[in-house]
Order: C-alpha cells, then sequence, then structure tokens
C-alpha cells in the first residue's frame, strides 16, 4: 500500500462521503495495525488492541466500524471463537487512479508538445497543493486536534468524553463549545460539557442555532445588568428548538 496516496485519497473521498471523529479515528487505528504487518492485503486486529489504539470503547468501535464498511472504507470478515476478525483496508487511491486514467483516454490522448507537459505539471501542483490544504484543514475540524491545540493534553478519559459528545451532538458543536471555554479563560473539558449539555436540552443542533442562543443571552444580561457571574454556561431560552 502506497502510504501517502492512502491518506490523501482517504481526506479527498470524506469530501462527499464524510466520517464521524471516532470511525477517522478507527481508520488511523487499522492503518497503524496494517503497517506492524508490513501493509498485508489481509490483516488481522483484535478488539482490545483497537480499543488502546482508538481510546474507544468496544461498543463505539463496533459502531465506527459499521460506518468505515457502509461508507466503503474498510471490510472485514468475523471469526469464530476468540480469533480476531480479518480486515481489508480498502484502497481508495486505485480507484481514483483508474477514474484518472479512464479520463485521459477518453480525452483522446492529443498532445501539443511542450505545452502539454508544463500543464500536466500545474495541474499536479495544484493537485498537491489542495490536498494539503484539506488535510490541514481536516485536523482544525477535528475535536480531539482542537482540544489538544488550544487546551492540552488529550488524556484518553477526555478522548473518549470528546468521541461521545461528538457522538451525541456533532463535531462543530464540540469545537464550538471548546472556543467558549478557551474565551472565557476556562480550558478544561467540564466547562466545555457545561454548554453541550445545555445545547442539548435546548434541543439546540447547529452553530447558527448556538450564535443565536449568544446573542439572546447578551441582549438579556444588558437588560438586566448581569455579567459573567452567571457561571460557566449560557442561559438558554426553553423554548428554543432548533433541529436544523
Amino acid at each position: 500500500m502506497n502510504y501517502i496516496k492512502a491518506i490523501n485519497a482517504f481526506y479527498d473521498h470524506q469530501e462527499f462521503n464524510p466520517l464521524t471523529s471516532a470511525a477517522i479515528n478507527l481508520w488511523y487505528s487499522l492503518m497503524h495495525v496494517n503497517n506492524k504487518s508490513r501493509w498485508k492485503k489481509e490483516f488481522t486486529a483484535l478488539m482490545n488492541v483497537l480499543c488502546i489504539k482508538s481510546n474507544l470503547s468496544e461498543s463505539s468501535i463496533r459502531k465506527a466500524r459499521k460506518e468505515l464498511v457502509e461508507k466503503g472504507y474498510v471490510s472485514f470478515t468475523s471469526r469464530s471463537g476468540n480469533q480476531a476478525p480479518v480486515y481489508w483496508i480498502l484502497p481508495l487511491y486505485e480507484k481514483m487512479d483508474n477514474e484518472n486514467d479512464n479520463g485521459e483516454e477518453n480525452s483522446g490522448g492529443k498532445s501539443n508538445g511542450n505545452d502539454t507537459g508544463n500543464s500536466n505539471t500545474l495541474i499536479k501542483q495544484n493537485e498537491t497543493k489542495e490536498k494539503e490544504e484539506v488535510v490541514v484543514e481536516r485536523q482544525e475540524e477535528n475535536p480531539h486536534h482542537f482540544y489538544e491545540n488550544n487546551i492540552g493534553t488529550l488524556w484518553p478519559f477526555i478522548r473518549e468524553k470528546i468521541t461521545q459528545c461528538c457522538e451525541e451532538m456533532s463535531d462543530e458543536l464540540v469545537i464550538a463549545s471548546i472556543k467558549l471555554a478557551v474565551e472565557r479563560n476556562k480550558p478544561f473539558f467540564g466547562y466545555c460539557k457545561g454548554f453541550l449539555k445545555q445545547w442539548q436540552q435546548a434541543g439546540v443542533r447547529t452553530l447558527k442555532a448556538v450564535e443565536r442562543v449568544r446573542t439572546e443571552h447578551k441582549k438579556k444580561n444588558k437588560k438586566t445588568g448581569l455579567g459573567r457571574s452567571m457561571g460557566p454556561v449560557l442561559a438558554i431560552p426553553r423554548h428554543i428548538n432548533d433541529t436544523g
């Protein structure tokens, strides 16, 4: 397996077939196990090994594995007894390479000498730049990376809690809660959890709804003269129910 091509194809594939944070975490864990097995087409991975590498619970791994299979990222076969399942990481880059080759064949293979060579070089440079930008963007959007970059060490317990919150709410809302915690100089996950709990109870499901809630909260504070003494969480009106 070509590791660099596999990573680039993985992120390109997510543009039209996105994954949850847990599924992304499991995919990287399977890639690491496959690397240890010297990139065999078929390899085995014990559940407890995947739990350690991904910091996910068994139930979360099963859920993430099902997602990876349904969206065409991996395949696996269960075995009887205590035998570890057999996994296949689907080579997404081979499919993309075949599509590119078919596209070139359909174009008729016309050549204009040096102009074509220069054009191909420029296209490859642009593709490389776009892929690098995609990787950076995905890292910033990952709640686990965002927590590490803005708050600190991501302990296994915190990683599991963040994963659970992402599954219950969304990656975007988890990142929004981390941003608010940092803005208020309260860099710990318990503070983030306070926001998420109130948003969940109020039925807030989108960033747009969060902004509306914050705006209403600020207006209410101006009228009542209250400041941040209200504590770590936003006073969210109970009537708000955004399912968007």
